[in-house]
């Protein structure tokens, strides 16, 4: 009896398993490739190659050539010549998560 219930409805179930089947592995794709692309070493959001280029001002200064500095949301890590607090400095490598800054003349 519940078998003639579904008569005539056969195609429709079987598209609908096939349509969500589809488009479950679309966005499963997708957001797996967007994982990898986030956790990827080599990602912008993670090397700071995004930086290369900017001049920051050093609020603690860098000593035995070593500091940090605030940028964007992060703060990162920097190598370079000893500089005085205050100076500015502007971003020319990355070395792993290390920020490679060099004196901007004034």
């Amino acid at each position: 009896m519940s078998y003639e219930l579904w008569t005539g409805y056969e195609h429709m179930i079987w598209f609908l398993l096939f349509a969500g089947t589809v488009f479950g592995l679309y966005f499963w794709r997708a957001y797996v490739n967007r994982q990898k692309e986030l956790n990827s070493p080599l990602a912008s959001h993670r090397s700071g190659h995004s930086h290369i280029g900017q001049v920051v001002v050093l609020e603690h200064g860098l000593t035995n050539g070593s500091g940090r500095v605030r940028l964007g949301n992060r703060d990162w890590p920097v190598r370079g010549p000893n500089l005085p607090p205050g100076a500015r400095a502007r971003v020319t490598g990355v070395d792993g998560s290390i920020l490679l800054v060099d004196r901007v003349a004034a």
